[in-house]
C-alpha cells in the first residue's frame, strides 16, 4: 500500500500558518461537522524551549472549528516523577507555563488519562511482533472516546527510541501510566554491582520505594518499579543501565502501544501532522533538549503514522546537518542516541498499522 504524505516545504514557504490550512484541507477531509476532535499535543517539560509552538496548535484548532467540529487540546500525564507533569493539575500548570492556555488555544484543555494518569480503556492487540510481551494496552479514555484524533508531533530525537514522531506520540503520548510502564518495562533495568559503590543515591531518588539497601547494595523490587529510569539517571557510576538490546525492545513495545491506540480509533478519522522544525537531539521531556541538528525542513500531514514518520526520517537525511553536530545521515538522530530509529517504523508496519511506502505530495 502506498500512503500519501503531504509536505509543506518551509525552505520555500514563508507562512507556515497558511500552510497548515492547506495540509489539513488535504488530509483531514474525513473529519465531519459535529465531531469531538482530540488534538493531541506535547506541551513540553518546564525548562524545555523547543517544543511545538502554541500558534501552530491554535491554527489547527481554528481550522477544525471552521469546519464546525468541537476540538479540544489534550495531553496525558508523564510516567516519571521528577518533572512537572505527573498528574493532571501539573500538566495544566506546565501547559500554562509554556504558553498553552484555553484562551490562547481557543478551546478546552483536557488531560485525557484523568487526574492521576489511571483513566484508560483497555484495548487488545490483533497481533504481536519481535517477541514483545504486550498483548493489550491502556489507551487514555479522553482520546479513545473522542470522535476523531489529530496528532501534532514535534519531530526530534529521543534517548531510547532515537527519534520521536507520530508513532512515539501515539504509543507513549496517548496511553495511561499503566500503558507507559508496560512500554518502558521492555527495555529492562540492570544493576552492575561491579560499578556500584553502595552510595544509596538511587534508593533516595526512587519515589516508588522500589529500591532498598540490602547488604550494602541496592536491590530492585520489580513489582513496585514503574521503569521511570530515575534511578538510572541518579547514578554517577553508570551502574544502572537498560538491557543491551533495551532500545530495540523499547521501540518494538512503543510500536505495539501505538498500534493499540490505532485500533482503539479504528473506525474513526485520524490525522497526523509532523513538524520537522527545531529538530533537537533529545525529546520535549528533556530540559533542555540539546542542540538543534538541522535547519527547519517543513511540516507533513498524513492519515498514516508509519508513512509520515518514514518520510520525516528521509527528509532529515536529505537535509544539511548543522556544522558541529557529531553525526551524519543516514539517521543522525539514531546515531546520536545509540540506536536505529527505524526499528519502530518497521515494527509498526509489521503490526499492520501503516505502510512505510509513501508518496510525497507538496502543497
Amino acid at each position: 500500500m502506498v500512503s500519501e504524505v503531504y509536505f509543506l516545504d518551509l525552505r520555500k514557504w514563508r507562512d507556515a500558518l497558511k500552510g497548515i490550512d492547506l495540509l489539513l484541507s488535504a488530509a483531514a477531509e474525513d473529519i465531519k461537522a459535529g465531531e469531538r476532535v482530540a488534538v493531541k499535543v506535547h506541551f513540553g517539560e518546564r525548562g524545555n524551549y523547543t517544543y511545538l509552538r502554541p500558534a501552530f496548535v491554535r491554527r489547527v484548532v481554528d481550522f477544525l472549528k471552521g469546519i464546525e467540529t468541537s476540538p479540544f487540546v489534550t495531553e496525558t500525564t508523564a510516567l516519571y516523577p521528577t518533572g512537572f507533569r505527573g498528574n493532571a493539575e501539573e500538566v495544566v500548570e506546565t501547559a500554562r507555563f509554556n504558553g498553552f492556555t484555553e484562551y490562547g488555544l481557543g478551546c478546552p484543555i483536557v488531560v485525557a488519562d484523568g487526574p492521576y494518569g489511571e483513566d484508560g480503556v483497555e484495548v487488545a492487540l490483533e497481533r504481536t511482533y519481535g517477541g514483545c510481551r504486550i498483548r493489550k494496552i491502556s489507551v487514555a479514555r479522553g482520546i479513545a472516546e473522542s470522535d476523531a484524533l489529530v496528532v501534532l508531533s514535534h519531530v526530534k530525537g529521543h534517548l531510547l527510541s532515537g527519534f520521536g514522531g507520530a508513532i512515539k506520540h501515539l504509543g507513549m503520548g496517548c496511553t495511561t501510566k499503566r500503558g507507559k510502564r508496560e512500554q518502558h518495562a521492555a527495555h529492562g533495568l540492570v544493576i552492575n554491582y561491579d560499578k556500584c559503590t553502595g552510595c544509596g543515591e538511587c534508593v533516595e531518588a526512587c519515589r516508588f520505594s522500589a529500591l532498598s539497601m540490602e547488604g550494602g547494595r541496592p536491590v530492585r523490587d520489580e513489582e513496585k518499579c514503574v521503569y521511570c529510569n530515575t534511578c538510572m539517571f541518579s547514578c554517577d557510576q553508570d551502574a544502572i543501565t537498560i538491557l543491551e538490546d533495551g532500545k530495540e525492545r523499547f521501540q518494538i513495545a512503543l510500536a505495539h502501544a501505538a498500534a493499540g491506540v490505532m485500533r482503539a480509533m479504528s473506525d474513526k478519522p485520524k490525522v497526523f501532522l509532523n513538524f520537522v522544525l527545531d529538530v533537537t537531539v533529545l525529546c520535549d521531556c528533556a530540559a533542555p533538549a540539546g542542540n538543534i541538528i538541522t535547519h527547519n525542513v517543513g511540516i507533513l500531514a498524513s492519515k498514516d503514522p508509519v508513512a509520515i514518520d518514514r518520510a520525516s526520517l528521509d527528509l532529515i537525511d536529505a537535509s544539511p546537518i548543522i556544522p558541529g553536530v557529531k553525526a551524519s545521515p543516514p539517521d543522525p538522530l539514531g546515531k546520536l542516541n545509540g540506536t536505529d530509529s527505524a526499528i519502530q517504523v518497521r515494527a509498526m508496519e509489521a503490526l499492520g498499522a501503516g505502510s512505510s511506502t509513501y508518496r510525497l505530495v507538496e502543497v
